[in-house]
């Protein structure tokens, strides 16, 4: 047999429900503003990154057309190349890709193949560039291993702007989830109330 509640003991239901409700909205708003902060920050960190990026490609290659014009023209090429890239140019290009790639080295997560795989294509390239400076060789090599790298990047950069888009797994879990559910239950919750159905 089915007896109305108490209008105390629904009282107090209604105050337990209530707190259950706001404790898992904080829970849920807490959470939200946390990943959302986290998105952010790998928001931040693509940029970076890809400015990085650019930067160490676009000075590896123009140091390696500089290394052709010398290895074309030989030791009077400053006579014969018009538009050839400075000796004080091309230390400060060397400087900038040293400098750019060790920053890229710390951005990458070495837990991630792709990220390991990007950094081995980079540190080739270098690689390859350093010994066609050695040896004299020719420098497209050096040029086709920076553009695999190049290549390479950019599905990289996508596939974490991916997941900056989804959101993390926490916010999705919640979003997706966790919101509807309280949202679910507390329209129940009141509609229960609200017919008094509530009954033992």
């Amino acid at each position: 047999m089915h007896t109305v509640l108490p209008t105390q003991a629904l009282a107090a239901v209604a105050t337990v429900v209530a707190s259950l409700i706001a404790a898992a909205v904080a829970f849920v708003n807490l959470t939200l503003t946390k990943e959302l902060k986290t998105s952010e920050f790998r928001q931040a960190w693509i940029d970076a990154l890809r400015e990085d990026l650019a930067k160490f490609l676009g000075a590896a290659r123009a140091f390696a057309r500089a290394v052709e014009e010398v290895h074309t023209y030989g030791p009077n090429y400053k006579e014969k190349v018009p538009l050839r890239i400075g000796d004080d140019k091309i230390g400060e290009l060397r400087y900038q890709a040293a400098e750019t790639l060790s920053r890229i080295r710390l951005r990458l997560n070495p837990d991630e193949p792709e990220h390991e795989e990007l950094l081995r294509l980079l540190i080739k390239a270098v690689r390859i560039q350093n010994e066609v400076l050695a040896n004299g060789c020719a420098v497209q090599p050096a040029l086709d291993a920076i553009e695999a790298a190049n290549e390479y990047a950019r599905p990289v950069l996508k596939k974490e702007w991916r997941r900056v888009k989804a959101g993390e797994l926490p916010f999705r879990i919640v979003r997706n989830w966790l919101a509807p559910t309280i949202v679910i239950l507390s329209i129940t919750f009141l509609i229960f109330m609200w017919n008094g159905a509530f009954k033992i």
